[in-house]
């Protein structure tokens, strides 16, 4: 059976050309007894920037009060309908939004113009309204984003915070000797079993209870990278999402007898950001690459024994190979250049930043000018914005301290003591020239990075 008679799809229009709908079943030579039954965005979050009109403020804070006084807990909202069904004023917002209206289809998060660094509105569409839209879930994409610009007519700017695209399977049921197989760049590997996330190891790998079977497991970090590969059959008998049945049953020709796997990779918004995938034309174009990334970053691999200290050179499952496949073509991603921190790039930087507070303000000395900087940057950020680009960057530089990269070994802790100790013995302008010395002079510091 054909890509195009499994899916039922056609081209979809993307302004002024046309492209290859995404939803086509990616590699249609599936190993035996295996099906790939959809492919497809299953969720989507958009942030928006942009000035909503004053009296839709007004009508927002007025259905909100009705929403806090109404029985139902809800009130009808004053934006317009999304595809013919009105969104429901929520009686309080979420998470530092002041509003939060939903339909069946999706989910709004408004708030206020204040000075924050969150987005005006947040939209998410429901996993059922991308996949009942058709064509890959960019149907019901491009309707929102149609709505969004109702609801900001001056004018908006909408950029893709998260986006998860995935494919059910089936056919194929891994086991908990197949996770061995799994060869992945991720620090991070969760599985989870029909008794819950297994936890517990015995000095070879995990083990099952008898009667527990492998449920699901997942590695990465959500606002980076992060992959699931778990039975969606045991899934929608906890969620309730029944619809997924029509969904494979239209493209299988019928009802679906046995168990389906999904694999899904869920692109947070730093990842994104990262390689310049910004808007929504950005994500269409480079949709077929970020499955293709995904699928090398965490691969199913076939054991080769002999081969054991290489296996990313281990053959692919065949599973994994169809997934892999014949998907869209589309462009690839852009070229990332790592720039890696060097000690003495910044210390550098810092002696001229430094010097130049120090002219500014007046600074007795250094260790001064820094206590001024900091003051300033604490009423500005706050502690806790700090503490969070601190965290930030301690994941980003994670392994490369002083001591561990080698640039403060010590022969030279040694030899800038020396220096100490003879400065001491001198005056108190050597002693500063001497302290300078070490900092910013010839030492670890400066040219041996």
């Amino acid at each position: 059976m054909s890509t195009s008679s499994l899916l039922g799809a056609s081209p979809v229009g993307v302004g002024p050309h046309i492209m290859t709908p995404t939803n086509a079943i990616p590699g249609e030579s599936a190993p035996t007894g295996v099906q790939i039954l959809s492919f497809g965005i299953d969720s989507i979050w958009l942030n928006v920037s942009g000035e909503l009109p004053e009296e839709t403020l007004i009508l927002l804070d007025w259905a909100k009060e009705l929403a806090q006084q109404s029985p139902t807990g809800q009130d009808l909202s004053p934006l317009p309908p999304f595809c013919g069904t009105n969104l429901m004023m929520e009686p309080s917002g979420v998470k530092g939004y002041d509003y939060l209206v939903k339909s069946p289809d999706v989910t709004v998060q408004l708030r206020r113009p204040v000075g924050l660094s969150l987005a005006p509105m947040v939209v998410r569409l429901s996993s059922e309204c991308l996949w009942r839209f058709g064509g890959g879930g960019w149907n019901a994409v491009d309707a929102v984003v149609a709505w969004v610009h109702e609801v900001f007519p001056d004018g908006c700017q909408i950029a893709v915070s998260h986006f998860h695209q995935c494919a059910d399977v089936l056919g194929w049921v891994p086991v908990l000797a197949d996770v061995a197989a799994i060869v992945k760049r991720s620090d991070t590997l969760h599985i989870y079993s029909s008794a819950g996330e297994m936890a517990h190891e015995d000095g070879i790998g995990y083990t099952l209870a008898k009667g527990d079977r492998l449920t699901g497991i997942a590695a990465g970090r959500s606002n980076r990278l992060r992959i699931s590969a778990y039975d969606k059959t045991r899934e929608i008998q906890k969620s309730g999402k029944e619809f997924f049945h029509d969904v494979w049953a239209a493209r299988h020709g019928g009802e679906v007898a046995g168990d389906v796997w999904r694999v899904e990779y869920q692109y947070g918004r730093e990842f994104l950001h990262k390689y310049k995938i910004e808007t929504v034309d950005d994500l269409r174009v480079h949709q077929a690459a970020l499955w293709r990334y995904g699928l090398v970053w965490f691969s199913w691999r076939e054991c080769n024994p002999l081969d054991a200290d290489h296996p990313h050179r281990w053959p692919l499952l065949p599973v994994w190979a169809a997934l892999l496949g014949e998907l869209p073509q589309s462009e690839p991603l852009p070229v990332v250049k790592v720039v890696r921190p060097k000690l003495s790039r910044l210390a550098h930087s810092t002696h001229g930043y430094v010097t130049s507070i120090m002219a500014l303000t007046g600074a007795a000395d250094e260790e001064e000018a820094l206590r001024r900087v900091l003051h300033i940057v604490e009423l500005n950020k706050g502690a806790q914005k700090m503490g969070e680009a601190l965290r930030k960057k301690k994941q980003r530089y994670a392994g490369r301290t002083m001591a561990d990269s080698g640039e403060v070994n010590q022969e030279w802790r040694e030899r800038l003591k020396l220096r100490a100790d003879a400065a001491r013995s001198v005056d108190t302008g050597r002693m500063a020239l001497y302290r300078r010395l070490a900092l910013w002079g010839d030492g670890p510091l400066g040219g041996r990075v």
